[in-house]
């Protein structure tokens, strides 16, 4: 489902900060990498392919869910975004995201549809503590908080959000550092909760000009974005940077209108 357009312990300390990760993925596909956005090297991985458009980067050829997407690449990060558009209707466009620093995968969130259109299900994914991080869950409209809960590994990391407009769908997504979250243009500032989870990793999803219905805590919330936040675990590290984002999914084709990823001072990498 992307729709839009925009770990272990040792999770984001990983590589050095000076070094940029070559994954196998990004070795295979060498031929078809590409720097489109803020110095960002975008690589198709499986069978998927890369043409650049007026609209942004057109990927292509996703059948596997596992296989087929974008890798992004870039050197100590602290905050990415990506907006994009893809049909997520109708049981098709499934999305997996996943977190790199190097080779290592400290974070996933696989999104999917119902097969009849009426939803989609987010399942994250953190690994900062052994067998699974809890998360908070939250749920925003206009960038106020509605409500908040709590999940974690197995069943309670599926989150099932009821919609009305699957389809061609524009989504922004974030993946960042809870305590660097202000560097990326959204107007979450005052976020709760924020001293305490420094450290934490975070995926959030907006829809612009939708809105969504979900279940928190036996509350029935509306809203237009939704954060899921780790709790780190007693002994862990801090994070510190990660250096990709790999998206793949089923969905035939989706376009990336715009992605950037920052370090610690707001810079691009």
């Amino acid at each position: 489902m992307v729709a839009a357009a925009f770990l272990s312990l040792v999770g984001c300390q990983g590589q050095d900060e000076g070094t940029k990760a070559v994954g196998t993925q990004q070795a295979q596909a060498q031929a078809t990498c590409v720097e489109q956005f803020n110095g960002i090297q975008s690589c198709a991985t499986g069978g998927a392919s890369l043409e650049s458009t007026d609209e942004g980067l057109r990927v292509t050829g996703l059948s596997n869910p596992q296989t087929d997407g974008l890798s992004s690449h870039f050197g100590g990060a602290v905050a990415w975004r990506q907006n994009a558009t893809a049909n997520i209707g109708g049981g098709q466009g499934r999305f997996a995201f996943a977190a790199r620093d190097g080779d290592q995968v400290v974070s996933t969130l696989g999104i999917a549809p119902d097969a009849d259109g009426t939803g989609v299900t987010f399942a994250p994914a953190f690994t900062g503590t052994a067998g699974g991080s809890e998360f908070q869950v939250r749920v925003f409209q206009g960038g106020v908080l509605q409500g908040e809960g709590t999940g974690g590994p197995g069943p309670a990391a599926r989150w099932h959000v009821y919609t009305n407009w699957l389809g061609d769908v524009v989504m922004v997504s974030d993946f960042y550092l809870r305590e660097h979250g202000p560097i990326l243009p959204f107007p979450f500032r005052n976020a709760p909760h924020a001293a305490q989870e420094q450290g934490a990793c975070v995926w959030r999803f907006q829809f612009p000009g939708r809105t969504f219905t979900v279940e928190v805590d036996g509350a029935q919330l509306t809203g237009d974005a939704i954060e899921f936040t780790e709790t780190i675990g007693t002994g862990a590290y801090p994070y510190r940077h990660f250096s990709g984002i790999d998206v793949t999914g089923s969905a035939g084709a989706f376009t990336v209108h715009g992605e950037l990823a920052l370090n610690a001072n707001g810079q691009a990498r």
